[in-house]
């Protein structure tokens, strides 16, 4: 399986109307939230992931992740980015200005770039939590940015990490998801596996690797994994505290980045999870997925999911299936669904893992995360979130959207919403209804947006989110405000 990334063009399964415009308006909205420009105080990873559309005869994905810091009153004292098309990773140091509104909305600037000055839009979940949308022409790219803990930058992480990438190599027009974990003591990576998805082909490889010791100042470093293929890649690592690190893929002709998690208890599957992903088919980002099941004794039962594939929805998809677990944490699920059946899942602890979703038309990787409520209602979504999604929307259009949703616990939502859409910025203020299901299972119905975005729930607090329109392929997470 080969993808599609010269011209945005070639996806012409995404082609046909649908879902997506930005009219429409809210009579009386006003913006609600605690927020300020000392919300954004101190030093934050960031990543984002998108497409570079500056040349029309030559789109390419494109990939960027750095730390900036934030001095609590409308000024960035130091950005670090990095930045990758596949020719390498070109890092810039600038500073910049940002602005937080009271509802946690608003913009971050980097002065410099390798593509010039950068502006973000932005939606605090948190002072540690923060979503982005790249609001520049030309390119189009979504992404989330972590406050650090100073305190664990000084040397390489240590510890057993469950990690998680998802590489475009544009030299053959592959991509590849990978999943698996690693222990890292002393700046070497050993006891090393790790699944892939190569182009629709699993295999289950081991590998070795080192950690450079970080910049102290920035806990930005590099390193290398050796599989047993033997392949050697090289990557920029970015800790964001002792328990989670963010990667950059660096060899040339590679466009991807990653995450690594501290595992931790005993890294079990059993339980209730909900659960999202996405990945690519003929076209980059041709495939979304948002779901739930119960895990027990090697069964999966109750589970229920909502599929984009090459814009074509199959929503509230009904299956059970079986698994098989060993005890470093790594499960293989096995269902009952015609496609997108198989699963390897590394536990990072029993309330959360990463996975790959192991089927030959796919390449995608995602996470899954115990539900923390028995039986959901309406009154389980109450209070106002800040929410990220990306992707496509019609006519293989790429779009980001950030802002807030706001649930009033009894069906009623506002949605507040910047986007981005083929490099043309937009805003809108929204309304909709929406229904929970006792498995967590919510529909949304938004004004001049969307008739089926697709939410499952992991708490009160989080949920995952596929836009289950015909011709669109957009996903993201929401989570509430603090």
């Amino acid at each position: 399986m080969k993808i599609l990334y010269l011209c945005l063009g070639l996806v012409s399964l995404l082609l046909g109307a649908g879902c997506g415009s930005n009219n429409g308006g809210v009579p009386g909205f006003i913006p609600k939230g605690n927020f300020s420009n000392a919300s954004l105080n101190g030093q934050y990873v960031y990543q984002i992931e998108g497409f570079d559309f500056s040349n029309p005869n030559n789109v390419v994905p494109y990939r960027e992740a750095g730390v900036f810091t934030a001095n609590g009153n409308k000024v960035i004292t130091s950005a670090t980015d990095d930045f990758s098309e596949g020719t390498g990773v070109f890092k810039t140091v600038s500073t910049g200005s940002y602005s937080i509104n009271n509802d946690g909305t608003g913009s971050v600037t980097f002065s410099n770039a390798l593509l010039g000055a950068i502006t973000l839009e932005v939606t605090m979940v948190s002072a540690s939590k923060v979503y982005l949308a790249e609001a520049d022409s030309a390119v189009n790219a979504g992404g989330i940015a972590e406050k650090q803990d100073l305190t664990a930058i000084t040397a390489a992480p240590a510890g057993t990490f469950v990690f998680r990438e998802h590489d475009i190599n544009l030299n053959t027009a592959q991509s590849s998801a990978s999943v698996g974990a690693f222990t890292l003591t002393g700046g070497v990576a050993s006891n090393g596996n790790r699944d892939v998805n190569l182009s629709g082909t699993l295999s289950s490889l081991t590998f070795t690797g080192s950690f450079n010791a970080p910049d102290p100042a920035t806990g930005r470093g590099s390193g290398t994994f050796t599989d047993s293929t033997p392949i050697t890649s090289t990557f920029n690592y970015y800790i964001v505290d002792a328990n989670n690190v963010r990667f950059l893929a660096g060899d040339t002709n590679i466009v991807g980045q990653g995450r690594a998690e501290l595992q931790n208890g005993t890294p079990t599957l059993s339980g209730s999870y909900a659960f999202g992903s996405k990945g690519d088919t003929g076209a980059l980002g041709g495939v979304n997925l948002a779901g739930r099941f119960t895990a027990s004794g090697g069964n999966i039962t109750a589970g229920a999911r909502d599929l984009v594939q090459d814009g074509g929805p199959a929503t509230n998809v009904s299956f059970t299936g079986t698994y098989t677990q060993t005890p470093d944490g790594r499960a293989v699920l096995n269902l009952t669904t015609a496609a997108n059946s198989s699963y390897v899942v590394w536990m990072v602890s029993p309330s959360r893992g990463l996975f790959l979703v192991n089927d030959a038309n796919t390449v995608q990787d995602g996470s899954l995360d115990l539900q923390l409520v028995s039986s959901f209602s309406n009154s389980t979504m109450n209070g106002q979130f800040g929410f990220l999604m990306d992707g496509f929307d019609v006519q293989s259009t790429p779009k980001d959207r950030v802002g807030t949703l706001r649930w009033d616990g009894g069906g009623k939502l506002t949605l507040n919403e910047f986007t981005n859409t083929d490099g043309v910025p937009s805003t809108a203020t929204l309304s909709g209804n929406y229904a929970v299901s006792a498995n967590g299972r919510t529909g949304a119905s938004i004004s001049n947006l969307s008739s089926n975005l697709i939410f499952y729930l992991i708490s009160g607090n989080d949920a995952y989110v596929v836009q289950a329109d015909s011709n669109v392929e957009l996903n993201g997470t929401i989570s509430k405000q603090q």
